[in-house]
């Protein structure tokens, strides 16, 4: 397929078979994109970030390294990351209570509800979010184990590639957030770009 723009605080979800994959593209760099897979055969199978940082002793993923399921499935696997920093396991999605704690006007978009209406546009339902991978956003680890919320460190064009390794539903959100500079200073959410690939 050619690529598809997701407008900068909007959603998608694209259905993936076992062996294709997907390029997700940071076209203006900073964009953050909240990443959900579920199992097409049955969507209450999903990719957990929980379960990977237990199966992958890691926090962060990293390059060719699978993502697991919360029933320890392997179900996407990074093959390519342009990307020199890590992508954060560790936030929830914004989510409509988050923006309420910010003071923004009732009807914010957030990644929680894109995730939700992307999902139900392709077909299938959920009545819970799990947690994302969250690509290119910087949530830096201190050693205090204190973590913050960093300007991002990605740049224009940089992409991941995600290879299916089971049927499955991936879902994207061009994160909302306009308060803090999770999408870089300008507080201005971007398009990003996804192309289902070979």
């Amino acid at each position: 397929m050619a690529a598809v723009e997701i407008p900068g605080g909007h959603g998608l979800a694209l259905p993936l078979r076992a062996g294709q994959a997907v390029r997700v593209v940071n076209t203006h760099g900073t964009q953050v994109v909240d990443t959900w897979a579920l199992a097409l055969g049955d969507t209450s199978e999903y990719l957990s970030v929980e379960h990977t940082r237990r199966m992958q002793f890691s926090l962060f993923p990293k390059l060719g390294e699978p993502f697991y399921s919360n029933r320890r499935t392997k179900m996407l696997l990074l093959e390519e990351d342009s990307f020199p920093g890590q992508h954060d396991t560790l936030f929830a999605c914004c989510d409509k209570w988050l923006y309420q704690h910010y003071n923004c006007a009732p009807g914010h978009r957030s990644c929680r509800d894109n995730f939700l209406q992307a999902v139900f546009a392709a077909g299938f339902d959920a009545t819970s979010v799990p947690n994302p991978v969250n690509l290119w956003m910087h949530i830096p680890v201190h050693d205090s184990a204190r973590i913050s919320i960093e300007t991002p460190l990605s740049r224009p064009g940089d992409h991941v590639k995600l290879r299916a390794l089971i049927d499955t539903l991936v879902v994207f959100s061009a994160c909302p957030m306009d308060v803090v500079p999770i999408n870089g200073p300008d507080l201005a959410p971007k398009p990003v770009h996804v192309e289902v690939v070979g």
